[in-house]
């Protein structure tokens, strides 16, 4: 039996679905941006962990899991944000602890350079995230994504170093998620470019900005990782100051999953030290 609730919220006219369980300090946790994602697959491992210690709370973003569908062409990542922003405004959630899977870390990253802050981050950890600073071209095989078993255990295997974290029943119940109505059309929005727009590379501001950051951060890598540079949790420490590291040893991308006794005790030491 899950140890969490399932609620939905409806902040202004967008239906949020999420997880929550527990009492105490607040504990945001974000899932990853891959196709078939949710809040209850990247975290049902950790929640009853968690919730010893936290009022845990991991909802579905836009676009993902029961979370409404819909994607902002104007400004992507902000909306998000302004999104979560409201969300727990609706939940009466102040200053809280944030925890971030890879797409969802990155957010964590990109919202707490923002200013005017739009959320009270007490401390924050990024679990294989780091806003795109020093990804690999694996990456565009986790985004080309044309809906089939065959293309999510591409997915899964990116995902996954254990041979038994890609079973069957995980590449089927990750395909499921990334195939109800509008999944696929609000994650792959993000590919569309108008020819008329031309590119600009924000990283060399963002990098500045994150180097000015002196909220706590925990990066969390892994060994086996294949959509991020092999040295990127050094040089991205480097780039914020204080940061703490921890890298394990036996997963891909998913150490909350892969690693899950562990991750939960590292992540609950970071957080209550």
């Amino acid at each position: 039996m899950p140890t969490y609730q399932h609620r939905t919220v409806t902040t202004g006219d967008i239906k949020t679905h999420f997880l929550e369980a527990g009492s105490g300090p607040d504990l945001i946790l974000l899932h990853g941006g891959e196709y078939g994602a949710s809040a209850e697959i990247t975290w049902r491992y950790n929640i009853e962990a968690l919730a010893a210690k936290f009022h845990v709370v991991a909802p579905d973003l836009l676009g993902w899991g029961q979370t409404d569908k819909i994607y902002s062409f104007s400004d992507p990542a902000g909306f998000r944000i302004k999104h979560l922003q409201r969300f727990l405004e609706t939940l009466a959630i102040g200053e809280a602890f944030f925890v971030g899977n890879s797409a969802g870390g990155g957010l964590i990253l990109r919202g707490a350079v923002r200013r005017p802050a739009p959320w009270r981050i007490r401390k924050m950890v990024t679990i294989c995230g780091n806003a795109s600073v020093f990804k690999t071209t694996s990456q565009a095989d986790l985004e080309n994504y044309t809906p089939s078993l065959e293309n999510m255990k591409k997915i899964v295997a990116l995902l996954y170093h254990d041979p038994k974290w890609r079973s069957d029943d995980n590449i089927r119940e990750r395909y499921e998620s990334s195939i109800v109505p509008g999944a696929w059309e609000a994650l792959s929005a993000a590919r569309l470019r108008s020819p008329a727009h031309r590119a600009r590379s924000t990283t060399e501001e963002f990098v500045k900005q994150l180097a000015r950051l002196d909220i706590p951060l925990l990066i969390v890598s892994c060994e086996h990782d294949p959509l991020n540079q092999s040295d990127w949790d050094v040089n991205f420490q480097k780039i914020v100051p204080g940061s703490k590291l921890h890298r394990f040893m036996r997963s891909a991308h998913e150490p909350q999953i892969e690693e899950t006794e562990e991750f939960n005790r590292v992540l609950i030491e970071f957080l209550l030290s």
